[in-house]
């Protein structure tokens, strides 16, 4: 059982060093979405982002970081637990498409 808790223990440290990667270039980007300019009403649930080559808003619309985000703020990278849970469901590959959607809507990739 020791060889296995050094094994486990190796893969938690993979995984924190990949969610501090992560809060260094995700922080607050998702939670981005469409609003009224003058308004707290959401008009379109879903990412959005202020870079060049993100989804913008459809006319009419601002983008403003006040959602709480994909899977009801659970899938962020604004503290290290909800990175490392995160990291966690990109590594044993449920639902790691969404993520990789999401970051790809709201991130300029060069």
């Amino acid at each position: 059982m020791i060889p296995l808790l050094q094994i486990g223990l190796l893969l938690f440290f993979a995984i924190l060093i990949f969610a501090i990667i992560g809060l260094d270039f995700y922080i607050g980007k998702f939670h981005n979405s469409c609003y009224e300019p003058y308004g707290d009403e959401i008009q379109v649930e879903g990412l959005c982002g202020n870079d060049s080559s993100s989804r913008r808003c459809p006319e009419g619309t601002v983008c403003y970081a006040k959602w709480e985000g994909p899977n009801n703020g659970i899938t962020q990278f604004d503290n290290i637990l909800f990175a490392v849970l995160t990291v966690f469901q990109c590594i044993t590959m449920e639902g790691w498409t969404e993520i990789l959607y999401h970051v790809s809507i709201c991130i300029s990739m060069p």
